[in-house]
Parts: C-alpha cells; sequence; structure tokens
C-alpha cells in the first residue's frame, strides 16, 4: 500500500509541475546553511573528503555503501544488492569507522558497525569523509576514519520537492519524495523513501563441478523509512533544531554457492530522534544536544523459525562551548555521556553500557597559512578509566595553492556487548582497544581560470599500530574474544583530477589509487601462520578512475574500480582474484523551468559482465542497468524587508 501511495504522488508531482514556463540550465541542489564544527575546526592535519553534489546527484537512488564503494578509496565489503554492506578505512575492522549522524554515533552498541546498505543517500544531505584517528573528537571507534552524514538546515529557500523513482535489473524499484520549506525563521524537510528488489541475478556457480548456471533464491529485500527534521532561529544568535529519522527493512538471506538452499531472513527497524540548541556569537559558540536511538533485529534460521529477537537502545547527550580568547587562538571544551542497553537472547539478561567522557580542543592560526590544533578526551566506562587520548595536527600552506598536511594521534575503541556478554563466549574482561595513528599529506589545487585546465590532487603516507586487538578465537567448546593481536597498517593514498572547458562542455579526469599492508604483528598461539601475514578481506591495492562530460543540460560519466586480492584465510593458503569492474552512466535535463524540471538518467554496472566475489561464496551481479527520473519543484522565499531581517554572525 505504501508503495502505491508514493507512486501516486510522485505522478501528481509531475502532473502539477508540467504547467510551469520559462527556460533554465541547470538542475540545483537545495542550498543549506552548514555550521563550523569540530571536524572542520579542530581537526588539522587529516585527510578530508567531502562528496560533491554532482556525485550526490548521481546516485540519489543508491545507497551509502554503493556510493562509498565507487567514489572513495575505503574498501567496502559487500554481500551482494541489499545484503550486508561494511566499510574499512586503512586497513581496520568495520569497528574501527565511526558514522555519524549530524555528530551522533549511530553505530550499534552490539557489535558497534552499522549496514551501510540500510541509509540511502537521498535520506543525507551531505557526506564527509575523514580519514584517520580521530577518538579524541568522537570517542571510540574512530580509529580508521569517520564518516559524517548531515542534514543542515537552509533558511529562507522557500519551497521545494523533490521526487523520484528508479527502475532496474533483478526487479530493482525505488522511489522517493522529499519536500522542504523555509523562510527567514523556519526550515523543514520531510523524506519518505523505499526500495524492493527480487534480486535474482543469474550467476554461475563455481563452487560445483562444471560451475553450472543458477538463479539465486531468497534474496528479496524491502525497505522504507521517513526522515524529517525541524529548524527555528529563536534570533540572530540561537537555533533550535529537532530531527527524526525511521527505517525499516525486511530481508531475505539467500544460500552461499556451497549450501543447496536457504530460506533465512532478516527483519530490522530502527528509530533516532535528535534534538539541539546552538548559539552563535562573535566570539563564543555554545551547543546543547541529545539524542535517543531505538534498534530492533529479529533473525529467522529458517522459514518456520520464530525468529531470534534482538533491541538495543541509546541516550547521548553532549555540552560544547568554543570561545576565542584572540584571533589566533580558539578553544572548545566539552563534555559527552552515553547510555546504551541491549537485550538479545544470545545474552543471559539485559545488559548496560554508561560512558562518560570529557575533551577539550586547541586551535593556533598566527595566519593565514599556518593552523595547529592540539586535542584531548579523557572517558569511562561504567565507572572505569580507559586510555587518556590525543591529538596534534597541523595544515600549512607552502604556496598559492599548496598546503602541506600531518597529524599523530592515540586512538581507541572499547569492546561491544557483544563482545562481552555474548553467550556463550562473551568476556567481560576485555581490556579497550588502544594505539596510536600518524599520517603526512600534501594538497594541491591550481586556481580557477576562465579557459584554463583546473588540477586538483592529495597524497596521504599514513601508518596505524594498535593493541589489545580483540578478535574471536575457537576454543574447546565455543569460540571467545580476547585481546591478542598486534595490527600494524601503512600505506600511501592519492588522488587526483584534471578539469578543463572544451568550447561549451567541461571534461573531468579523475582517480584515486589506495595501497594499504595491514599485518598482525603478533602470534595468536604456537605456530600462528598469520604473523606478518596481510588481514583477511584487506586488499593491498584498490582503485578507481573515471571521465565525466557536462555539456549544456547533459551529463555522463564512464568509471573503472579496480579492487586486487583479498585473503581469506590468516596463513593466505585462500583468496579472492582481483576484479575491475566497469560503470557508465548519463543524464539529462528533458523539462528545464524557472521552477519545474524534470531529469531523466540511465546507469549501467559492471558493463563487462566481470565475475567476482565481494565475499568468499556470496555471488555478485553480471551485467545490469538502471533508469530513473528525478522531478524538482522550486518556489524561492521572498523575504520581507525591515527591522527584524536576521543576520548570521561569524563563527569565532
Amino acid at each position: 500500500m505504501f508503495r502505491y501511495r508514493l507512486g501516486s504522488l510522485i505522478a501528481l508531482l509531475i502532473g502539477y509541475g508540467a504547467h510551469a514556463q520559462v527556460v533554465v540550465d541547470t538542475l540545483t541542489l537545495p542550498e543549506h546553511e552548514v555550521t563550523a564544527s569540530r571536524r572542520s575546526s579542530f581537526a588539522a592535519g587529516t585527510k578530508v573528503q567531502v562528496v560533491d553534489s554532482a556525485t550526490m546527484l548521481r546516485y540519489r537512488s543508491s545507497n551509502l555503501g554503493e556510493l562509498l564503494a565507487n567514489e572513495s578509496p575505503v574498501f567496502v565489503k559487500s554481500y551482494g544488492l541489499g545484503s550486508l554492506a561494511t566499510t574499512a578505512f586503512r586497513g581496520g575492522s568495520a569497528s574501527h569507522t565511526a558514522i555519524l549522524w549530524n555528530g551522533f554515533n549511530i553505530g550499534s552498541p552490539m557489535n558497534g558497525q552499522i549496514d551501510l546498505s540500510l541509509i540511502p543517500v537521498h535520506a543525507v544531505g551531505r557526506v564527509e569523509l575523514q580519514y584517520g584517528g580521530a577518538s579524541t573528537l568522537w570517542g571510540s571507534g574512530a580509529v580508521g576514519g569517520t564518516i559524517h552524514l548531515t542534514n543542515e538546515p537552509g533558511f529562507s529557500r522557500g519551497t521545494q520537492v523533490e521526487s523520484g523513482v528508479s527502475m532496474g535489473s533483478f526487479g530493482d524499484r525505488r522511489e522517493h519524495v522529499l519536500a522542504r520549506w523555509s523562510n527567514a525563521r523556519w526550515s523543514g524537510t520531510v523524506g519518505l523513501f523505499q526500495a524492493a528488489a527480487a534480486n535474482d541475478l543469474h550467476f554461475r556457480n563455481t563452487a560445483l563441478i562444471d560451475a553450472p548456471w543458477q538463479r539465486q533464491r531468497n534474496a528479496s529485500f524491502q525497505q522504507a523509512g521517513l526522515i524529517t527534521d525541524g529548524h527555528y532561529r529563536i534570533n540572530a544568535q540561537q537555533r533550535i533544531s529537532l530531527r527524526y529519522w525511521y527505517q525499516e527493512s525486511d530481508r531475505q538471506i539467500p544460500a552461499t554457492l556451497t549450501e543447496a538452499s536457504s530460506t533465512a531472513r532478516q527483519v530490522d527497524r530502527s528509530h533516532r530522534i535528535s534534538a539541539e540548541w546552538q548559539r552563535l556569537g562573535k566570539r563564543t559558540t555554545a551547543q546543547v544536544r541529545t539524542a535517543y536511538f531505538d534498534e530492533a533485529l529479529t533473525w529467522h534460521a529458517f522459514a518456520a523459525d520464530a525468529g531470534s529477537f534482538s533491541t538495543a537502545s541509546s541516550s547521548i547527550t553532549e555540552g560544547e562551548l568554543a570561545f576565542s580568547i584572540s584571533s589566533a587562538h580558539t578553544i572548545d571544551v566539552g563534555v559527552h555521556n552515553t547510555w546504551s542497553t541491549a537485550r538479545a537472547q544470545a545474552y543471559r539478561t539485559a545488559h548496560e553500557q554508561v560512558r562518560t567522557a570529557a575533551f577539550i580542543a586547541y586551535r593556533f592560526n598566527p595566519n593565514s597559512r599556518s593552523r595547529t590544533t592540539l586535542s584531548a578526551r579523557q572517558e569511562q566506562v561504567s565507572g572505569t578509566l580507559i586510555p587518556f587520548t590525543w591529538s596534534l595536527g597541523s595544515d600549512y600552506q607552502l604556496s598559492n595553492g599548496v598546503t602541506a598536511k600531518a597529524n599523530v594521534a592515540h586512538v581507541y575503541r572499547i569492546p561491544t556487548l557483544n563482545d562481552r556478554y555474548w553467550s556463550p563466549g562473551g568476556n567481560p574482561d576485555l581490556l579497550p582497544e588502544n594505539g596510536y595513528s600518524g599520517e603526512v599529506g600534501i594538497a594541491f589545487r591550481s586556481p580557477k581560470e576562465e579557459g584554463r585546465v583546473t588540477l586538483t590532487g592529495e597524497v596521504t603516507v599514513f601508518t596505524r599500530s594498535i593493541h589489545d586487538w580483540i578478535i574471536w578465537l575457537p576454543g574447546p567448546a565455543y569460540w571467545s574474544p580476547q585481546n591478542v593481536m598486534q595490527v600494524w597498517s601503512r600505506g600511501i593514498e592519492s588522488h587526483g583530477s584534471v578539469q578543463m572547458r572544451v568550447r561549451d562542455a567541461m571534461v573531468r579526469l579523475d582517480g584515486m589509487t589506495n595501497y594499504v599492508l595491514s599485518t598482525n604483528e603478533v602470534a595468536k598461539s604456537t605456530n600462528d601462520a598469520s604473523v606478518g601475514k596481510q588481514l583477511i578481506y584487506v586488499p593491498r591495492y584498490s582503485g578507481n578512475a573515471g571521465l565525466s562530460l557536462v555539456r549544456r543540460h547533459f551529463t555522463s560519466r564512464i568509471g573503472a574500480h579496480y579492487t586486487g586480492y583479498r585473503y581469506t584465510s590468516t596463513d593466505h593458503s585462500e583468496f579472492l582474484e582481483p576484479f575491475v569492474l566497469v560503470d557508465a552512466s548519463i543524464s539529462c535535463q528533458v523539462i528545464r523551468r524557472s521552477s519545474f524540471t524534470i531529469r531523466a538518467m540511465a546507469q549501467a554496472f559492471n558493463v563487462f559482465a566481470e565475475e567476482y566475489q565481494a565475499v568468499r561464496s556470496r555471488p555478485m551481479p553480471g551485467r545490469s542497468f538502471q533508469v530513473g527520473i528525478t522531478v524538482a519543484f522550486d518556489r524561492p522565499f521572498t523575504p520581507k524587508t525591515g527591522p527584524h531581517e536576521y543576520r548570521r554572525p561569524q563563527r569565532p
């Protein structure tokens, strides 16, 4: 029923907007008011990648896992279309990535992770990747990198409505509607989205003799959700915000190549709500915010199974004050508290965890060419102090367009509730993982001048050593987690782009490369063959490249993505072959009016039908296609002149 209502709404919007007139040249994404935060003000020396608006538009009908796999050097471990997808930065585990929604960590307190396939791109306004250790800023889990998902308000923008529908191979269908309204004081957004697919791909089963072709069964999925936010300017300096995100999914779990069949099924549901007060002054900025997350998962091992049920809740509160001592010196101080509780059939009883932290950060800007930040954090978990952490970083502009970066940090990750209390096997005596990370890099950007080639690039060398790495090991009767590994990750990342105008067209060539060597340095047991060897499912080499052409209302792009060998056994006796995937896309504004646009797109994935596995024994789709249409209506806000006009002061 929800699907038909959403489809009807999209049809009505198309019909309504068809009466608009006056041609315009481009489809613009709504602007948002972006307020400086810890990630931009107190993270000097770290590599940051912001997904641009054109890329966000191209992945409007995709999920976050698909976006990161194709547009970043981060390796995404995917089990297939609509299935579990997790990411790891710089040779770490999925638990070493902190995923923040408007500043709140949305990782599950049970396993410290979140499924990227459950996050639709159109549900977030901005995606930003912060590489390297940032535990002092964001707490436990920000070891390898941090993904920031933000929904900032856009005041004085008027009314905007966007709707889209796409259909593709394997019965894939995705729909969304976003409505935004704002004036000088209020800003609000309501979005509905859903996705479904039969996922009945045709694959060659290489685990059987003669590798026969088979049809994937028990692989369909359905997802739906609602996301909304409201923002109110109390006056020119103060603002309050309220956000809510609901999502549910129902996924069948297909058989692996070595299984005859599967009737397993997983149902996920989550509620996320947050509130924030912010005061932005000339010399000080204060904010208090709180959030409550509730998630539930039901696992059905077979069709008639009643299901294994687990729930987890988190309540997060944070207060922060930033003030400028002078034009060159800024200090940020804050306190943080997270209360989490979880109940599962694998737990003997419900368990909770209370985390309290205090943090401080200092920024030194002696001139426009240099910036240095120093931060520290002390956290306690259920009354027990964990290792004190700190970070020191600096940016320095060597010349016009050339910037050198360096950062060193102490990082940590606390054991999850599953690590401590899963029965059987949980180990309540686990120590937090902790270690040190460092990176140096240089970034280049040529000045933008009409008619000239624009070059951008960045090269980063990094290293990280983690002690007391938690790993589940087999015992006499069951598996149990232990602090037994020491992992050293090091490597080099690079990205660059060349952009030039050719007559009335813009051509862009970009590429990213990633080399990661992540090895276990300590034997887990006698005759441990993993010492000095690459961790499983961490590709040593990966990269991507793309060529884009923009001409008037037409955009086309072709991209190639390389993933190298991934070992699937700790002694390197088993591995997955490298693969290259080539994708292509085109889009065009078919109707262009002053307040109404319709944009059509078509995409082809895995153009050369590469046979590959991202996870052992999990078949991946061959050549597939997707077509879609997006409708956007925009009625600008007309401000009233007079003494009540709001002016936002500058951040110190």
